[in-house]
Order: structure tokens, then sequence, then C-alpha cells
């Protein structure tokens, strides 16, 4: 084969290659199809994993007691000394638990050393994690609430107290929140302290939630 016979074989083979290459070709973020990958949903609830590491520390801890919390899986309930009973409360150590954690604010109420041998506590499944804290589009944080007075309003349990005072999350079924939607809601309501009447519930989306 002379050279100009073996160019003109060889021809089809190369316009091949550069349509695969400016196609982008396997490797080009699509799968077969022409779908695109797993992509981040824009404006869906996020999900946090609470680290209490993270937050910075500051005084001495109160001694107590700390027993696993019955409200938040994964954490604990402690009774420290001159303070009262407090939770949800995070082990950064087998001597030291921050507690009623504000991963928004970066802040906590109490540092407390358990007294004893502080009992270990699995971390629940992530289908089954009670969220402690939620901050709200419209800027509200809200924390769970653990005290054992309830707050009714009509037939329906607060179970959040949120940033703003008598602001509460009331509970929406499916763990509090609908979930029916990548970006979750609320039903929140707010009480006058004089009459402990309310304008009625609103619906706020749930910007980020942390679970232990």
């Amino acid at each position: 084969m002379n050279k100009q016979s073996w160019i003109v074989a060889c021809l089809p083979a190369a316009l091949a290659l550069l349509l695969v290459a400016c196609s982008g070709g396997p490797d080009s973020g699509e799968t077969q199809g022409g779908a695109v990958g797993p992509q981040e949903i824009k404006g869906a609830t996020e999900v946090v994993k609470f680290d209490p590491a993270a937050l910075p520390l500051s005084g001495d801890p109160v001694p107590g007691p700390c027993v696993a919390s019955s409200v938040v899986p994964g954490a604990y309930r402690c009774d420290p000394d001159g303070v009262g009973p407090v939770e949800p409360c995070f082990a950064l150590s087998s001597t030291r638990l921050v507690c009623h954690p504000d991963p928004v604010a970066g802040t906590y109420s109490t540092l407390v050393s358990p007294a004893g041998l502080l009992p270990s506590v699995a971390p629940p499944s992530p289908d089954r994690a009670v969220a402690f804290f939620a901050e709200l589009s419209t800027g509200l944080t809200c924390a769970i609430r653990t005290t054992p007075e309830p707050v009714i309003i009509g037939d329906r349990a607060a179970l959040y107290d949120c940033s703003e005072p008598y602001t509460y999350i009331l509970d929406g079924g499916q763990l509090t929140f609908d979930k029916n939607a990548p970006a979750w809601s609320a039903a929140v309501i707010t009480l006058d302290p004089a009459t402990g009447d309310s304008s009625g519930e609103t619906s706020a989306e749930v910007r980020r939630v942390w679970i232990p």
C-alpha cells in the first residue's frame, strides 16, 4: 500500500475518534442514554450531623450525673449541681459534655463533668435520628423541648422552642416536619404572653437541622 492509499484508509477511523472526543465520550460526567449523574437539589433542607468538638469552650465543667436521653437518641440528659436537668448533652470525651448547644450561634448552655462512669449510647440510624435543633428560612432557630411541662396549643403539642419569645414549632407529624418536598416545612406559631392567644400558625421552610 502506498502512502496516499494508507492515508485514505485511516481517515474514517480518525474521524470517528474525533467525534467521540467532541461528544464527551463515556467519561464526560453523563451516564449512558444522556442522563446526567446525581446532583445536589437546590433549596433542599440540609441535615447536619452535629460535632460538639466544633464549639469553642470556656469555663470549668459543672459536675453532675448523666444518663441516656429519652428525647434525643444518641445524646444524654445531665443534672449538673446548681443548674438542674438539661438535655440534650453531647460527649466531648468521657469527662466532658456540652449541653443544650446552639449550632448556629456556636454556643451551649452548660459544660458538664459526669459524676461516675458515663454510660455509652449508640448513635441512632439515619432514618430514626431526631433533629434536636433547626434553622428556619425566616431566621428563627428552634431547639427541641425537653422540659417536663408540655405546651399544648389547640390539640397539638409544641415540640420546639424558638429564638423569638413564645414562638414554637408544633407537632406536624413525620417526626415534626412536613417532608413531602426536598425543602421541609414546619408549622410555627407565636402566642400573646398576656392572653395566650395567637393570630394563627404559619408555614416556614426548614433551612437546616442538626442530628446526633
